[in-house]
Protein backbone atom coordinates (compact mmCIF):
# COMPACT_ATOMS: atom_id res chain seq x y z
CA UNK A 1 0.00 0.00 0.00
CA UNK A 2 2.89 2.35 0.70
CA UNK A 3 4.10 1.90 -2.87
CA UNK A 4 0.68 2.85 -4.26
CA UNK A 5 0.60 6.02 -2.18
CA UNK A 6 4.14 6.87 -3.27
CA UNK A 7 3.56 6.47 -7.00
CA UNK A 8 0.43 8.39 -7.95
CA UNK A 9 0.01 7.07 -11.52
CA UNK A 10 0.26 3.38 -10.57
CA UNK A 11 -2.10 4.06 -7.72
CA UNK A 12 -4.58 5.58 -10.13
CA UNK A 13 -4.43 2.50 -12.32
CA UNK A 14 -4.93 0.13 -9.40
CA UNK A 15 -7.87 2.18 -8.16
CA UNK A 16 -9.39 2.04 -11.64
CA UNK A 17 -9.19 -1.75 -11.74
CA UNK A 18 -10.60 -2.09 -8.23
CA UNK A 19 -13.52 0.04 -9.37
CA UNK A 20 -14.03 -2.32 -12.28
CA UNK A 21 -14.02 -5.27 -9.93
CA UNK A 22 -16.84 -3.80 -7.92
CA UNK A 23 -19.28 -3.86 -10.80
CA UNK A 24 -20.95 -7.23 -11.29
CA UNK A 25 -23.23 -6.76 -14.29
CA UNK A 26 -22.19 -6.06 -17.85
CA UNK A 27 -25.35 -5.36 -19.83
CA UNK A 28 -27.68 -2.45 -20.37
CA UNK A 29 -31.41 -2.53 -19.44
CA UNK A 30 -32.84 -3.79 -22.73
CA UNK A 31 -34.74 -3.04 -25.88
CA UNK A 32 -38.10 -4.25 -27.18
CA UNK A 33 -39.67 -3.92 -30.60
CA UNK A 34 -43.08 -2.97 -31.94
CA UNK A 35 -44.58 -3.30 -35.41
CA UNK A 36 -47.61 -1.20 -36.38
CA UNK A 37 -49.45 -1.92 -39.63
CA UNK A 38 -52.06 0.52 -40.85
CA UNK A 39 -54.97 -0.75 -43.01
CA UNK A 40 -57.93 1.23 -44.42
CA UNK A 41 -60.18 -0.08 -41.63
CA UNK A 42 -57.86 -1.00 -38.76
CA UNK A 43 -54.48 -0.70 -37.08
CA UNK A 44 -52.69 -3.90 -36.07
CA UNK A 45 -50.02 -3.51 -33.41
CA UNK A 46 -47.63 -6.03 -31.91
CA UNK A 47 -44.97 -5.50 -29.26
CA UNK A 48 -42.26 -8.08 -28.62
CA UNK A 49 -40.37 -8.25 -25.32
CA UNK A 50 -37.83 -10.53 -23.77
CA UNK A 51 -39.66 -12.90 -21.44
CA UNK A 52 -37.75 -11.50 -18.46
CA UNK A 53 -39.20 -8.04 -19.12
CA UNK A 54 -42.77 -9.34 -18.99
CA UNK A 55 -42.11 -11.52 -15.94
CA UNK A 56 -40.94 -8.42 -14.10
CA UNK A 57 -44.48 -7.09 -14.57
CA UNK A 58 -46.55 -10.30 -14.50
CA UNK A 59 -45.04 -13.36 -12.77
CA UNK A 60 -45.34 -16.44 -15.00
CA UNK A 61 -43.04 -19.13 -13.68
CA UNK A 62 -44.28 -19.42 -10.11
CA UNK A 63 -42.49 -22.76 -9.58
CA UNK A 64 -39.18 -21.31 -10.87
CA UNK A 65 -38.45 -24.41 -12.95
CA UNK A 66 -37.72 -22.42 -16.10
CA UNK A 67 -41.02 -23.41 -17.77
CA UNK A 68 -44.53 -21.99 -17.80
CA UNK A 69 -47.00 -24.78 -17.15
CA UNK A 70 -50.61 -24.67 -18.42
CA UNK A 71 -51.75 -24.03 -14.85
CA UNK A 72 -49.32 -21.13 -14.42
CA UNK A 73 -50.37 -19.74 -17.80
CA UNK A 74 -54.07 -19.79 -16.87
CA UNK A 75 -53.35 -18.19 -13.52
CA UNK A 76 -51.48 -15.34 -15.19
CA UNK A 77 -54.02 -14.91 -18.03
CA UNK A 78 -56.19 -12.15 -16.41
CA UNK A 79 -53.12 -10.06 -15.60
CA UNK A 80 -51.68 -10.60 -19.08
CA UNK A 81 -54.93 -9.56 -20.74
CA UNK A 82 -54.96 -6.40 -18.63
CA UNK A 83 -51.32 -5.77 -19.55
CA UNK A 84 -52.12 -6.00 -23.29
CA UNK A 85 -54.94 -3.50 -23.00
CA UNK A 86 -52.77 -1.15 -20.98
CA UNK A 87 -49.71 -1.49 -23.26
CA UNK A 88 -51.20 0.44 -26.22
CA UNK A 89 -52.45 4.01 -25.99
CA UNK A 90 -53.68 4.87 -29.51
CA UNK A 91 -55.12 8.15 -30.75
CA UNK A 92 -56.28 8.59 -34.35
CA UNK A 93 -57.41 12.01 -35.61
CA UNK A 94 -57.21 13.26 -31.99
CA UNK A 95 -59.63 10.56 -30.79
CA UNK A 96 -58.66 7.80 -28.39
CA UNK A 97 -59.26 4.38 -29.95
CA UNK A 98 -60.11 1.39 -27.78
CA UNK A 99 -58.59 -1.98 -28.49
CA UNK A 100 -61.04 -4.53 -29.97
CA UNK A 101 -58.89 -7.63 -30.15
CA UNK A 102 -56.12 -8.38 -27.66
CA UNK A 103 -53.74 -11.32 -27.63
CA UNK A 104 -50.47 -12.55 -26.19
CA UNK A 105 -48.16 -15.50 -26.68
CA UNK A 106 -44.70 -16.84 -25.90
CA UNK A 107 -42.78 -17.94 -29.00
CA UNK A 108 -40.19 -20.69 -29.46
CA UNK A 109 -37.34 -18.23 -28.85
CA UNK A 110 -38.75 -17.22 -25.46
CA UNK A 111 -39.90 -13.83 -26.73
CA UNK A 112 -43.21 -12.49 -25.44
CA UNK A 113 -45.69 -11.01 -27.94
CA UNK A 114 -48.45 -8.54 -27.03
CA UNK A 115 -50.84 -7.85 -29.91
CA UNK A 116 -53.86 -5.62 -30.41
CA UNK A 117 -56.25 -4.51 -33.16
CA UNK A 118 -57.79 -1.03 -33.27
CA UNK A 119 -60.66 0.11 -35.56
CA UNK A 120 -59.40 2.95 -37.78
CA UNK A 121 -61.04 4.74 -40.72
CA UNK A 122 -59.81 7.73 -42.74
CA UNK A 123 -56.78 8.05 -40.51
CA UNK A 124 -54.92 11.33 -40.98
CA UNK A 125 -52.89 11.45 -37.78
CA UNK A 126 -51.69 8.66 -35.52
CA UNK A 127 -50.34 9.03 -32.00
CA UNK A 128 -49.21 5.95 -30.13
CA UNK A 129 -47.86 6.02 -26.60
CA UNK A 130 -46.09 3.05 -25.02
CA UNK A 131 -46.78 3.29 -21.26
CA UNK A 132 -44.91 0.04 -20.51
CA UNK A 133 -41.53 1.68 -21.04
CA UNK A 134 -41.85 3.61 -17.80
CA UNK A 135 -42.50 0.37 -15.89
CA UNK A 136 -39.44 -1.40 -17.26
CA UNK A 137 -35.85 -0.89 -16.02
CA UNK A 138 -34.48 2.60 -16.44
CA UNK A 139 -32.87 2.97 -19.86
CA UNK A 140 -35.15 0.49 -21.65
CA UNK A 141 -35.91 1.49 -25.23
CA UNK A 142 -38.43 0.36 -27.83
CA UNK A 143 -37.81 0.22 -31.59
CA UNK A 144 -41.07 0.92 -33.46
CA UNK A 145 -41.74 0.38 -37.15
CA UNK A 146 -44.87 1.76 -38.83
CA UNK A 147 -45.87 0.06 -42.10
CA UNK A 148 -48.67 0.58 -44.60
CA UNK A 149 -50.96 -2.24 -45.77
CA UNK A 150 -48.46 -3.16 -48.52
CA UNK A 151 -45.68 -3.72 -46.00
CA UNK A 152 -43.80 -0.52 -46.92
CA UNK A 153 -42.10 1.06 -43.90
CA UNK A 154 -43.38 4.58 -43.31
CA UNK A 155 -41.18 5.47 -40.36
CA UNK A 156 -38.99 3.96 -37.65
CA UNK A 157 -38.55 5.46 -34.19
CA UNK A 158 -36.69 4.48 -31.04
CA UNK A 159 -38.70 5.32 -27.92
CA UNK A 160 -37.51 5.73 -24.34
CA UNK A 161 -39.05 6.63 -20.98
CA UNK A 162 -38.31 10.29 -21.73
CA UNK A 163 -39.80 10.08 -25.23
CA UNK A 164 -42.48 7.38 -25.31
CA UNK A 165 -44.77 8.74 -28.04
CA UNK A 166 -44.77 8.26 -31.81
CA UNK A 167 -46.69 11.00 -33.67
CA UNK A 168 -47.19 10.51 -37.41
CA UNK A 169 -48.95 12.59 -40.05
CA UNK A 170 -50.42 9.69 -42.05
CA UNK A 171 -51.91 11.86 -44.78
CA UNK A 172 -48.45 13.08 -45.80
CA UNK A 173 -46.75 9.72 -45.29
CA UNK A 174 -49.25 7.71 -47.30
CA UNK A 175 -49.59 10.31 -50.06
CA UNK A 176 -45.87 10.71 -50.71
CA UNK A 177 -44.86 7.16 -49.79
CA UNK A 178 -42.03 8.62 -47.75
CA UNK A 179 -39.07 6.22 -47.46
CA UNK A 180 -38.15 4.86 -44.04
CA UNK A 181 -36.73 7.43 -41.65
CA UNK A 182 -33.69 5.47 -40.57
CA UNK A 183 -31.37 8.31 -39.56
CA UNK A 184 -32.73 8.63 -36.05
CA UNK A 185 -32.70 4.87 -35.52
CA UNK A 186 -29.11 4.66 -36.74
CA UNK A 187 -28.05 7.37 -34.30
CA UNK A 188 -29.86 5.75 -31.40
CA UNK A 189 -28.35 2.31 -32.00
CA UNK A 190 -24.93 3.89 -32.44
CA UNK A 191 -25.25 5.56 -29.04
CA UNK A 192 -26.47 2.27 -27.60
CA UNK A 193 -23.32 0.55 -28.88
CA UNK A 194 -21.11 3.16 -27.23
CA UNK A 195 -23.01 2.79 -23.96
CA UNK A 196 -22.82 -1.00 -24.17
CA UNK A 197 -19.03 -1.17 -24.40
CA UNK A 198 -18.54 1.55 -21.79
CA UNK A 199 -20.68 -0.46 -19.36
CA UNK A 200 -19.51 -3.85 -20.65
CA UNK A 201 -17.03 -4.29 -17.84
CA UNK A 202 -16.24 -7.90 -18.69
CA UNK A 203 -15.22 -6.93 -22.24
CA UNK A 204 -13.21 -3.96 -21.00
CA UNK A 205 -11.44 -6.04 -18.35
CA UNK A 206 -10.52 -8.64 -20.98
CA UNK A 207 -9.08 -5.92 -23.22
CA UNK A 208 -7.20 -4.29 -20.34
CA UNK A 209 -5.78 -7.66 -19.32
CA UNK A 210 -4.50 -8.12 -22.86
CA UNK A 211 -2.91 -4.69 -23.14
CA UNK A 212 -1.39 -4.18 -19.70
CA UNK A 213 1.68 -6.30 -20.50
CA UNK A 214 2.22 -4.94 -24.02
CA UNK A 215 4.86 -2.31 -24.60
CA UNK A 216 5.07 -2.09 -28.39
CA UNK A 217 2.61 0.08 -30.27
CA UNK A 218 2.59 -2.09 -33.42
CA UNK A 219 1.78 -5.28 -31.51
CA UNK A 220 -0.86 -3.44 -29.51
CA UNK A 221 -2.55 -2.13 -32.66
CA UNK A 222 -2.56 -5.65 -34.09
CA UNK A 223 -4.18 -7.06 -30.93
CA UNK A 224 -6.93 -4.41 -30.99
CA UNK A 225 -7.50 -5.06 -34.70
CA UNK A 226 -7.82 -8.82 -34.14
CA UNK A 227 -10.27 -8.26 -31.29
CA UNK A 228 -12.36 -6.00 -33.53
CA UNK A 229 -12.33 -8.44 -36.45
CA UNK A 230 -13.22 -11.40 -34.25
CA UNK A 231 -16.09 -9.92 -32.27
CA UNK A 232 -17.50 -8.12 -35.33
CA UNK A 233 -17.59 -11.43 -37.21
CA UNK A 234 -19.47 -13.42 -34.59
CA UNK A 235 -21.72 -10.44 -33.79
CA UNK A 236 -22.87 -10.38 -37.42
CA UNK A 237 -23.17 -14.17 -37.76
CA UNK A 238 -25.18 -14.51 -34.56
CA UNK A 239 -27.35 -11.46 -35.27
CA UNK A 240 -28.43 -13.03 -38.57
CA UNK A 241 -28.97 -16.44 -36.90
CA UNK A 242 -26.16 -18.10 -38.84
CA UNK A 243 -24.60 -19.07 -35.50
CA UNK A 244 -26.66 -19.75 -32.38
CA UNK A 245 -25.02 -20.11 -28.98
CA UNK A 246 -27.16 -19.61 -25.85
CA UNK A 247 -26.22 -16.92 -23.36
CA UNK A 248 -25.83 -19.48 -20.57
CA UNK A 249 -22.83 -20.82 -22.53
CA UNK A 250 -21.42 -17.53 -23.82
CA UNK A 251 -21.36 -15.61 -20.54
CA UNK A 252 -19.29 -18.17 -18.57
CA UNK A 253 -17.02 -18.54 -21.61
CA UNK A 254 -16.32 -14.79 -21.59
CA UNK A 255 -15.44 -14.99 -17.90
CA UNK A 256 -13.09 -17.90 -18.67
CA UNK A 257 -11.27 -15.81 -21.31
CA UNK A 258 -10.66 -13.13 -18.69
CA UNK A 259 -9.23 -15.68 -16.26
CA UNK A 260 -6.96 -17.15 -18.95
CA UNK A 261 -5.52 -13.77 -19.92
CA UNK A 262 -4.78 -12.87 -16.28
CA UNK A 263 -3.13 -16.25 -15.61
CA UNK A 264 -1.01 -15.96 -18.75
CA UNK A 265 0.18 -12.53 -17.61
CA UNK A 266 1.30 -14.06 -14.32
CA UNK A 267 3.01 -17.09 -15.85
CA UNK A 268 4.84 -15.14 -18.54
CA UNK A 269 6.18 -12.04 -16.81
CA UNK A 270 8.32 -11.16 -19.82
CA UNK A 271 5.20 -10.57 -21.86
CA UNK A 272 3.22 -13.17 -23.84
CA UNK A 273 4.21 -13.59 -27.49
CA UNK A 274 1.86 -13.71 -30.47
CA UNK A 275 -1.03 -12.49 -28.34
CA UNK A 276 -2.94 -11.58 -31.48
CA UNK A 277 -3.77 -15.27 -32.01
CA UNK A 278 -5.25 -15.53 -28.54
CA UNK A 279 -7.20 -12.33 -29.12
CA UNK A 280 -8.56 -13.58 -32.44
CA UNK A 281 -9.90 -16.77 -30.83
CA UNK A 282 -11.22 -15.26 -27.62
CA UNK A 283 -12.66 -12.26 -29.46
CA UNK A 284 -15.09 -14.64 -31.16
CA UNK A 285 -16.62 -15.44 -27.76
CA UNK A 286 -16.95 -11.76 -26.90
CA UNK A 287 -18.69 -11.14 -30.22
CA UNK A 288 -21.22 -13.81 -29.28
CA UNK A 289 -21.71 -11.95 -26.01
CA UNK A 290 -22.46 -8.72 -27.89
CA UNK A 291 -24.85 -10.63 -30.17
CA UNK A 292 -26.66 -12.39 -27.32
CA UNK A 293 -27.37 -9.05 -25.72
CA UNK A 294 -28.41 -7.40 -28.99
CA UNK A 295 -30.57 -10.27 -30.24
CA UNK A 296 -32.51 -10.53 -26.98
CA UNK A 297 -33.46 -6.90 -27.31
CA UNK A 298 -34.17 -6.93 -31.05
CA UNK A 299 -36.77 -9.66 -30.79
CA UNK A 300 -38.99 -9.55 -33.87
CA UNK A 301 -36.52 -7.81 -36.21
CA UNK A 302 -35.28 -10.29 -38.80
CA UNK A 303 -33.58 -10.47 -42.18
CA UNK A 304 -32.42 -7.27 -43.83
CA UNK A 305 -34.19 -5.15 -41.20
CA UNK A 306 -31.50 -6.01 -38.70
CA UNK A 307 -28.73 -4.52 -40.87
CA UNK A 308 -29.12 -0.91 -39.70
CA UNK A 309 -29.26 -1.73 -35.96
CA UNK A 310 -26.38 -4.19 -36.35
CA UNK A 311 -24.05 -1.85 -38.23
CA UNK A 312 -24.75 1.20 -36.08
CA UNK A 313 -24.52 -0.78 -32.83
CA UNK A 314 -21.17 -2.28 -33.90
CA UNK A 315 -19.79 1.11 -34.93
CA UNK A 316 -20.76 2.45 -31.52
CA UNK A 317 -18.98 -0.46 -29.83
CA UNK A 318 -15.84 0.22 -31.87
CA UNK A 319 -15.86 3.94 -31.05
CA UNK A 320 -16.23 3.22 -27.34
CA UNK A 321 -13.50 0.60 -27.47
CA UNK A 322 -11.05 2.88 -29.31
CA UNK A 323 -11.79 5.74 -26.93
CA UNK A 324 -10.95 3.56 -23.91
CA UNK A 325 -7.76 2.32 -25.62
CA UNK A 326 -6.70 5.86 -26.49
CA UNK A 327 -7.07 6.93 -22.87
CA UNK A 328 -5.48 3.90 -21.20
CA UNK A 329 -2.62 2.93 -23.56
CA UNK A 330 -0.47 6.08 -23.11
CA UNK A 331 -0.62 5.50 -19.36
CA UNK A 332 0.31 1.82 -19.70
CA UNK A 333 3.25 2.61 -21.99
CA UNK A 334 4.48 5.35 -19.67
CA UNK A 335 4.25 3.04 -16.69
CA UNK A 336 6.05 0.33 -18.66
CA UNK A 337 9.26 2.33 -18.18
CA UNK A 338 8.85 2.21 -14.40
CA UNK A 339 10.51 -0.87 -12.83
CA UNK A 340 8.04 -0.91 -9.93
CA UNK A 341 5.12 -1.16 -12.37
CA UNK A 342 6.61 -4.11 -14.25
CA UNK A 343 7.80 -5.84 -11.10
CA UNK A 344 4.81 -5.34 -8.81
CA UNK A 345 1.73 -3.70 -10.29
CA UNK A 346 1.46 -5.78 -13.46
CA UNK A 347 1.32 -9.00 -11.40
CA UNK A 348 -1.05 -7.36 -8.91
CA UNK A 349 -3.37 -6.10 -11.63
CA UNK A 350 -3.21 -9.45 -13.45
CA UNK A 351 -4.12 -11.24 -10.22
CA UNK A 352 -7.07 -8.88 -9.84
CA UNK A 353 -8.14 -9.71 -13.40
CA UNK A 354 -8.10 -13.41 -12.50
CA UNK A 355 -10.11 -12.85 -9.32
CA UNK A 356 -12.78 -10.77 -11.01
CA UNK A 357 -13.01 -13.25 -13.89
CA UNK A 358 -13.35 -16.11 -11.41
CA UNK A 359 -16.10 -14.25 -9.56
CA UNK A 360 -18.02 -13.67 -12.80
CA UNK A 361 -17.53 -17.32 -13.78
CA UNK A 362 -19.03 -18.50 -10.50
CA UNK A 363 -21.82 -15.97 -10.71
CA UNK A 364 -22.73 -17.10 -14.23
CA UNK A 365 -22.56 -20.84 -13.64
CA UNK A 366 -23.95 -21.39 -10.15
CA UNK A 367 -27.77 -21.64 -9.98
CA UNK A 368 -29.83 -18.92 -8.38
Amino acid sequence: MRKIRRYSWPGWLAAFMIGVAGVLHAHDPGLSTAALKIYPDRLEAEMIFARADIEALVPLDASRDGKVSPEEWEKARPNLEALVRWAFDVRVNDTTIAITEAGFRLDEKNNFHLAGTFPVRSAKTLILQSPLIKRLPRGHRQFISLLDDKGVTLTEVLLSAEHDVIDVDLSRRLAKETPPAKTGAFREFFVMGVEHILTGYDHLLFLLGLLIVMSRSRATAWVITCFTLAHSTTLALAAFDVVRVPGRVVEPLIAATIIYVGVENLLRPGGPTQRWRLTLIFGLAHGLGFATDLKEKLAGITGAQIAVPLVSFNLGVELGQMTIAALVLPLIWWLGNKPVFVRRLIPACSALVVLVGAWWLLQRTLPG
